[in-house]
């Protein structure tokens, strides 16, 4: 058995991806374009400052990458602090890890305050030791620097843990840290199931199937 796990926040504890398509397609409106599929794909794949610089420079639009996301980041923090909720299993899973004795991280693109309130929100910031952000170690997640954090800042190597993840890209990054992976089913990301079972060592469809 590892000794811990490391969790993504969005798309795997957390039913959240639809909130930041609505800010998306929010802002998109304020400002006059049409997300396509290379928006999705960029915005999806990047951290949230370089989301918000990809848009403005995408778009032509006379702010700073900043400025693009206070925008995106009014509009979501409210849905982190009052609406969101858990995806199925996973307070239970955590709630289970502590007991175990496993040490519990999130390696997140999301920043600090909406990390925080979601998890407060619904329960389970108690049984989580360490965060690392995508932002802080100026890598995405297409890179393993944040699974190595968060597996620092718990006193493990990373190879000591499980790392859950929602997306190819990141499952990617994560197995490259030397972590067991698991790939587990989201919605927002339903079309890419058989690239994650490809990449991932195991994927399960809600976080309740897990076993050691």
């Amino acid at each position: 058995m590892k000794k811990g796990a490391i969790f993504d926040l969005d798309g795997t504890l957390i039913n959240s991806m639809r909130v930041w398509e609505r800010a998306d397609y929010a802002l998109a409106g304020k400002y006059g374009f049409v997300p396509d599929e290379e928006y999705w794909a960029k915005v999806t794949s990047l951290s949230f400052l370089e989301g918000a610089d990809y848009i403005t420079k995408r778009f032509g639009l006379d702010k700073t990458a900043k400025e693009i996301a206070d925008e995106l980041y009014a509009f979501a923090l409210n849905d982190y602090k009052y609406n969101i909720g858990l995806k199925k299993g996973a307070g239970e899973l955590l709630r289970t890890f502590s007991g175990d004795g496993l040490k519990i991280a999130i390696a997140t693109s999301n920043v600090e305050e909406m990390t925080h309130a979601v998890l407060k929100r619904n329960g389970i910031f108690e049984y989580v030791d360490a965060f690392a952000y995508c932002d802080s170690v100026g890598k995405n997640k297409a890179y393993p620097d944040v699974y190595e954090a968060a597996a620092k800042a718990l006193g493990l190597d990373a190879g000591d843990c499980y790392v859950f993840e929602d997306v190819p890209y990141a499952i990617e990054g994560a197995k490259k840290s030397g972590a067991e992976v698991i790939g587990v089913y989201d919605e927002y990301s339903a079309d890419k199931e058989s690239e994650m079972r490809s990449k991932a060592d195991r994927y399960i469809m809600s976080l309740d199937e897990f076993t050691y």
